[in-house]
């Protein structure tokens, strides 16, 4: 019991940082307009609405990927599949929040359908090992 709770918090904690620093290396190839700051939400939905069509995809590899090693860390802790679930449901939920508050294209949307099999594949491939 205490390691699934351990390996749901080790998993939240690795998983956003993982999201950030994907989110960072992004910008590494698609920087963000001068004086646009990651913290400013009404700078950053400006953004989005004229961001290229790369930066858009790299923001949903950062989530995606993200989701991933959250996955791969909480199954590290711990080998069964409930925390899988609630990790992947959290970063499900997270992406719908962060889809609702700023505004992103339509087709943006899909990737709310891929949190969940990311943390899913994320156990199946560690447990393979």
């Amino acid at each position: 019991m205490i390691r699934n709770i351990l390996a749901v918090l080790v998993g939240l904690v690795v998983g956003n940082i993982a999201i950030m620093g994907l989110h960072y290396l992004g910008m590494v190839f698609y920087p963000l307009p001068e004086g646009v700051k990651m913290n400013d939400m009404n700078a950053i939905a400006e953004y989005i609405s004229i961001a290229p069509l790369g930066s858009l995809l790299f923001v949903m590899f950062a989530h995606i990927g993200g989701t991933f090693i959250a996955g791969i860390s909480t199954t590290l802790v711990s080998k069964n599949i409930i925390p899988i679930y609630i990790i992947g449901s959290f970063f499900t939920l997270a992406g719908i929040y962060n889809l609702y508050m700023l505004p992103h294209p339509l087709w943006f949307n899909i990737e709310i359908i891929f949190y969940f099999p990311a943390a899913i594949y994320s156990h199946k491939l560690i447990n393979k090992q």
